[in-house]
């Protein structure tokens, strides 16, 4: 009989090096949702966001909606780390599933909250935004952290934003993570 136990869940009764293995990849699983969820929200989510505003602000429902829908899913995404979730992501990458490890339920609700952007004019875009920024106030909440996050696009939420990167990196590079800064933004230039 195979195991439908998923490393993400150890088990309790196991011992020796197997419960060793199963405790380290939980280890791992909660380091990829705090650090990389932080990150994903931080660079990708909430400049979606600022998308949408911006959309929404100018009349463009279309616009508002497709970036809504990437909102969603990266957002998604981020819960979904927590249990299965992909810890890369790069660029368009057709074989990320930011679904993974999300319930079905959390996944219909998310789309359609995206979808809801078709009407976002006057009153119940601003109503329809605030549903969206909820949306990643709740999953930044999962993520556990004392107070919010910080705008890294602000100047003192970049400073911020980077000492976030610098406390996780050594925890990730030990466990044998991805790192979690671009490499562009880590690399020498010369």
């Amino acid at each position: 009989m195979t195991s439908t136990r998923t490393p993400s869940a150890p088990d309790s009764t196991a011992s020796g090096p197997e419960q060793t293995d199963l405790h380290l990849a939980d280890l791992r699983r909660l380091l990829a949702f705090r650090a990389h969820g932080a990150a994903r929200l931080l660079l990708r989510c909430r400049a979606r966001l600022e998308d949408i505003e911006g959309a929404v602000a100018a009349g463009q429902t279309e616009v508002a909606v497709l970036m809504a829908y990437d909102l969603v899913q990266s957002s998604l995404s981020v819960r979904g780390l927590r249990t299965e979730g992909e810890v890369s992501i790069g660029g368009d990458q057709v074989s990320f599933d930011p679904f993974a490890g999300v319930p079905a339920t959390d996944v219909e609700a998310g789309l359609l909250l995206a979808a809801e952007g078709r009407e976002a004019v006057g009153d119940h875009g601003e109503q329809w935004l605030e549903r969206l920024r909820e949306h990643l106030r709740d999953t930044e909440a999962l993520l556990g952290y004392g107070e919010p996050l910080p705008d890294v696009r602000s100047a003192s939420g970049l400073m911020k934003g980077f000492k976030l990167a610098r406390t996780w990196q050594p925890h990730l590079l030990r466990v044998g993570l991805p790192d979690l800064l671009p490499d562009a933004w880590t690399r020498r230039a010369d």
